[in-house]
């Protein structure tokens, strides 16, 4: 059964709603009444509601009336009552004051001309709700296009934002490492950290200070401070030419301290997520005595306080990966207690319970870290990612953790759509501010409204379909799809990755994609962003079916080429640009053009 007020369109949905059977004249504007002084914060919050405001004077608009009530249970707890003419809304705070104008603005959305009688009691699940955005992997993406992102993360209810970063600020004695990857500057992260900071959105710093290095210790300039500098052998890629974790040294310390040095005063947030999962090589190399003798894991997790000495002594607290510390669980109780442990994992059944348990054990502290799973899957596993987000959340919530973070990476090339990912970001919405509203969700109207416009339903539809093209195979590869791998596989891995389905798995998504295709070319788009988002969805589907065919044809079935990859790459140079900045774009086509027929 839907619930009371479901018909509102509202994500997430509040905790408590009671509506009247009597509606309203909608007023044009609202003659604002504040029952303190703003700050200048909140009059800037203000403006970019879409909501109308005056002084009143002469006028028989509606009155708004915001009132604090520092009592409430929670900083972004508040209550908001619509009557004839007035509206009230009572919040903790100004960000509570703020998320309840975010529900105000969803009901105009969804209304026309008159408002329904209403009294809404809110509060959120968990107090952090954030969004992290793979920016190191090829795609950065513009600041127009970081800022349409911004403001729908604050109408969904999140209030952290984070920008993985590897090479992709400009630090100033740096340039070899990023001069190809269109960074952002200094005064780039000053902007959307203003932006973000308007919408009651903590734009947490983000650098990768121990594993995943490769991007700076394949130059030549900083291969001394490689664990391995003349390469070593990836568990999952084989042998690397060059280096990817520093050395759990002195000189490694104090040159992420350099970095830090430069980055941080471009944040207000507290928080400062410094990265270290998967140290692949640790203990192959300068580390290699030191680890037999007293632990690989030993070894991290004294690099580890060192990088915790550093950030704290920047006045921040130390987020950081938790996979190494869950294969010890017994490791997270010599963290300090100030620290939190970003406990991650992106395939449905992933063992949250067991891991987030492990720190709550502690007394540490921690968030649960699902996955949009939207990387190397062009089209998404949309099935996954809502069993992986509910999950943690669930657990989160459980274990009482301080928040969920949703992931979203651009592993091999960021080849995946953004919208690919607007589904879970909505999920994740719903999940961490009130678990029990997913029961109900209406998910192509929630995801419409927030991303795009009334009308736009069909898109999202095409979205949720190609979502779950990956649920026809049999073979499911870890944190991936079969229909990805098969589009980048060269004519020696065609072999290999054609051997794991059949022509029966293959022309059913054919003809799936097909229906798909032909579905996606039938809409009108009503704006803009619905006219490019038509488009970025019309390449998914030819991108995947590039792949079954390319399968097809491997397994001796005779399929035209009639999607020829010259047109392909082309589309996606054109789109790729229209959203992001070039740096990264030649990387990304590089595996496209390995992958040519």
């Amino acid at each position: 059964m839907p619930s009371e007020g479901q018909e509102l369109g509202l994500v997430p949905f509040p905790k408590s709603i009671r509506l009247a059977s009597e509606t309203y004249p909608r007023s044009p504007a609202y003659a604002l009444r504040p029952a303190f002084a703003p700050s200048k914060r909140f009059a800037r919050a203000l403006e970019g509601l879409d909501l109308v405001f005056h002084d009143g004077a002469g006028s028989a608009a509606a009155e708004l009336i915001l009132q604090l009530e520092p009592n409430l249970p929670h900083q972004e707890a508040y209550r908001l009552k619509i009557e004839l003419n007035a509206i009230e809304l009572v919040g903790s705070t100004e960000t509570a004051l703020f998320r309840g104008l975010t529900t105000l603005r969803q009901i105009h959305r969804s209304t026309n001309d008159s408002l329904p009688a209403l009294e809404i009691e809110d509060t959120p699940d968990l107090p952090n709700r954030g969004y992290m955005l793979d920016v190191s992997r090829c795609k950065a993406p513009k600041l127009g296009t970081l800022f349409r992102l911004i403001d729908r993360l604050a109408s969904l209810k999140y209030n952290q934002l984070q920008l993985y970063t590897e090479h992709t600020f400009a630090y100033r004695d740096h340039e070899v490492v990023w001069k190809n990857a269109s960074p952002y500057t200094a005064e780039d992260i000053q902007t959307i950290e203003s932006f973000c900071y308007d919408r009651y959105i903590e734009l947490v710093p983000n650098q990768n200070s121990f594993g995943h290095m490769d991007r700076w210790l394949r130059h030549e300039s900083y291969q001394s401070l490689a664990e391995c500098p003349k390469g070593y052998e990836h568990p999952i890629l084989g042998q690397r030419p060059w280096g990817g974790t520093l050395k759990p040294e002195q000189a490694s310390i104090e040159f992420i301290s350099s970095l830090y040095d430069e980055l941080l005063p471009n944040f207000r947030s507290d928080q400062f997520n410094i990265g270290g999962d998967e140290p692949w090589e640790l203990g192959q190399g300068a580390s290699a005595d030191a680890c037999r003798e007293q632990g690989k894991h030993r070894i991290y997790l004294n690099h580890l306080l060192a990088l915790n000495e550093q950030v704290a002594a920047r006045g921040k607290t130390m987020q950081f990966w938790g996979d190494i510390v869950t294969e010890e669980p017994e490791l997270a109780r010599e963290l300090p207690d100030d620290c939190i442990g970003l406990i991650w994992g992106y395939e449905a059944g992933h063992p949250f319970d067991e891991q987030c348990s492990a720190f709550a054990s502690a007394k540490r502290r921690f968030y649960a870290v699902p996955g949009t799973t939207a990387w190397n899957s062009i089209g998404g596993r949309l099935d996954n990612a809502f069993s992986n987000i509910e999950e943690a959340a669930r657990q989160a919530i459980k274990r009482q953790a301080e928040g969920l973070l949703l992931t979203d990476w651009g592993d091999f090339g960021h080849h995946h759509a953004a919208l690919i990912s607007w589904p879970a970001i909505v999920l994740a919405s719903a999940a961490s501010w009130n678990l029990h509203s997913l029961n109900t969700l209406d998910f192509e109207t929630a995801v419409t409204l927030s991303f795009l416009s009334k009308g736009s339903e069909p898109l999202i539809q095409s979205i949720r379909e190609l979502g779950k093209l990956p649920n026809l195979f049999a073979c499911q590869p870890h944190n991936r799809t079969l229909l990805n791998d098969l589009l980048f596989s060269d004519s020696a891995a065609l072999v290999e990755q054609s051997e794991k389905t059949n022509c029966i798995e293959l022309n059913r998504a054919r003809e799936k994609l097909q229906e798909i295709r032909t579905a996606i070319s039938r809409i009108e788009p009503s704006d803009e962003e619905a006219s490019i988002a038509k488009a970025e969805l019309a390449l998914t589907a030819d991108l995947l079916l590039k792949a079954a065919e390319k399968g097809l044809r491997q397994l001796g079935e005779s399929i035209p080429n009639n999607l020829p990859w010259e047109e392909l790459i082309e589309r996606f140079q054109s789109l790729w640009l229209k959203r992001n900045r070039p740096g990264g774009l030649d990387e990304s086509l590089s595996y496209f053009r390995k992958a040519c027929e």
